[in-house]
């Protein structure tokens, strides 16, 4: 009888010890451990509203039309230049939003849920204000999807599970050093890369506010976060061309059209000059095999008699946005030749490239006809300089 009271007692007891350690340990309980001038807490929890619309991009979205509201819960963290591309940045903020729409109660789309790291770019700051740019990029799920039978109008996305982009504008006042009020207008998109069609994706302009909450007030110590760095982090380099080799494979999911899915094949090289720690301009080729339009020319009325009917040469202008050894890369550019025209003679490119060796790559690359996603690529890459001076970088 005694025996089970004791143990009970000694499992309470426990149990106290463990949580007055974990409350000791705790930031909100001890400012102790934050007072060397090297370490402090960098965790923001922020809470959104927004309200905005559905924008028809197509003529065929007109009868999703719909104003609603949406709501987003991030955690952040601040940087504070560990990194060499943080401070060529004048110190962005990284996380990961929650993001939840109604999207107008559409009982034909359902709702939206999406989960995205962020990271955001401030493009002016001072010590109680900043304006930014934030980019997010993650997965997203929509309750609604397209179906023959039950679901048949809804021709905006045929799979529950696409990416997620959040492209914002945003300004943050901090109001004391645990609270900040923020407030942007952004744009937030919904759309599968074609890996499974229809695909017109979903756009959604909208403007919010927010109230961001520091639990652990900010070090006095470190404070130059707030100036951008300038002299301390310019540099002489050795001019050079950077030239990159990639290839990538695509799949689309066109049962709903032709009853069957088809595999894109794509080749690119880009040609970079570096004139800032951020940025590369230049010029890339693009060559692409799209089995599907094969399909989608025999379906007009038009025969191909060999793959060169169905190849489709480009060239387009470059630009890449370094982030360490990740890079942000966008091309616009115009097809050469090619019979199947029914997206138009411009594209876009995005791709998100990852060097993990001094000259390998890997990459993943979105093609784009005028805001409407064709296809998503997966691939590898090799890039070279080919060097011809110096130059001071700052």
């Amino acid at each position: 009888m005694f025996k089970p009271l004791k143990l009970k007692f000694l499992r309470i007891r426990l149990l106290m010890i463990i949580a007055l350690l974990i409350i000791l340990s705790c930031p909100f309980s001890s400012r102790a451990q934050y007072e060397h001038k090297l370490f402090t807490s960098n965790i923001i929890l922020e809470a959104k509203i927004h309200y905005g619309f559905l924008y028809a991009q197509h003529l065929e979205l007109q009868l999703f039309n719909a104003h609603f509201p949406a709501f987003e819960f991030s955690i952040e963290k601040l940087t504070y230049g560990r990194q060499r591309w943080e401070r060529a940045f004048n110190y962005p903020i990284l996380g990961m939003t929650f993001f939840y729409s109604p999207l107008g109660s559409n009982p034909i789309l359902g709702s939206s849920f999406a989960l995205m790291p962020f990271v955001n770019f401030p493009l002016f700051k001072s010590k109680a204000f900043t304006f930014g740019f934030r980019f997010a990029l993650g997965l997203g799920y929509l309750t609604k999807k397209f179906d023959r039978i039950n679901n048949y109008k809804d021709i905006a996305i045929g799979s529950h599970l696409n990416a997620a982009i959040n492209l914002m504008l945003e300004a943050r006042y901090q109001l004391s050093e645990y609270f900040t009020l923020t407030a942007g207008i952004c744009l937030q998109h919904f759309s599968n890369g074609s890996l499974k069609t229809p695909n017109y994706g979903l756009n959604a302009p909208l403007v919010s506010i927010g109230l961001a909450f520091k639990p652990v007030r900010d070090n006095k110590d470190i404070g130059d976060r707030y100036i951008a760095p300038t002299e301390p982090f310019s540099t002489t380099i050795r001019k050079a061309i950077e030239f990159n080799f990639g290839a990538a494979i695509g799949y689309k999911n066109m049962q709903s059209e032709f009853g069957q899915n088809f595999l894109v094949y794509h080749l690119f090289e880009n040609t970079f000059f570096q004139v800032s720690r951020k940025s590369k301009f230049g010029m890339g080729l693009d060559l692409s095999y799209d089995a599907s339009h094969k399909k989608i020319l025999e379906s007009a009325g038009i025969t191909t008699t060999s793959p060169v009917d169905i190849a489709r040469p480009g060239v387009n202008a470059a630009y890449e946005l370094m982030l360490g050894k990740l890079g942000f890369i966008m091309n616009l550019g115009v097809y050469l030749s090619g019979k199947e025209k029914s997206n138009g003679p411009l594209y876009e490119k995005l791709c998100f490239q990852y060097n993990f060796t001094k000259n390998f790559f890997a990459h993943v690359l979105l093609k784009v006809h005028f805001g409407r996603a064709d296809y998503i690529g997966w691939g590898l890459g090799y890039n070279f300089n080919v060097l011809y001076g110096k130059k001071t970088i700052k």
